[in-house]
């Protein structure tokens, strides 16, 4: 993760202030190292599926997720949907892009995960649709509060890495 720390005074999305960042634009546009993340998470991926969990789709909520949604589609063979954040007031107007059917069982993939909040929103506009979500896998938890946010919506958060194996954190 050394290509993307950074350390100075951040603003975080769930609004809380930090020390250090994780610019994950750093690691998605990399190839070299999106390609061992993606590889990394498919072998997650994989053993869950191993286990029965059964994902006929990934869901990837835009926008820094999408090309982590991207890579492990193509490296599983696992068709992936893009979250929007609101849907749309052009086009078809979708907060989902992707195809789909109710009753599905979709694995959530996300960057970085403080305190949840984006992946929550996107598990949410996912179960109004008639989903099934349950599995929330990502780069990097912060241990900020976001296995526990993600416990309490159902889900079990399945970092890659957290901040403390990775020697950085509050």
């Amino acid at each position: 993760m050394g290509v993307a720390y950074l350390e100075g005074d951040f603003v975080l999305r769930s609004g809380r202030r930090s020390t250090y960042y994780l610019d994950k634009y750093l690691f998605e546009t990399e190839p070299r190292v999106l390609r061992g993340i993606v590889h990394e998470m498919a072998l997650m991926i994989r053993d869950r599926l191993a286990s029965g969990a059964g994902y006929q789709r990934l869901g990837a909520p835009e926008l820094g997720a999408v090309s982590l949604g991207a890579g492990l589609s193509l490296e599983l063979g696992i068709p992936f949907l893009i979250v929007r954040k609101g849907e749309k007031d052009y086009g078809t107007s979708k907060a989902i892009e992707g195809a789909w059917s109710p009753g599905e069982r979709v694995a959530i993939v996300e960057d970085i995960v403080t305190s949840g909040g984006a992946a929550l929103s996107a598990v949410d506009r996912l179960r109004e649709a008639g989903l099934i979500v349950e599995d929330l896998f990502c780069v990097v938890d912060r241990e900020e509060g976001g296995a526990d946010a993600a416990a309490a919506h159902g889900l079990t958060l399945r970092p890659l890495f957290t901040s403390s194996e990775l020697g950085i954190g509050v």
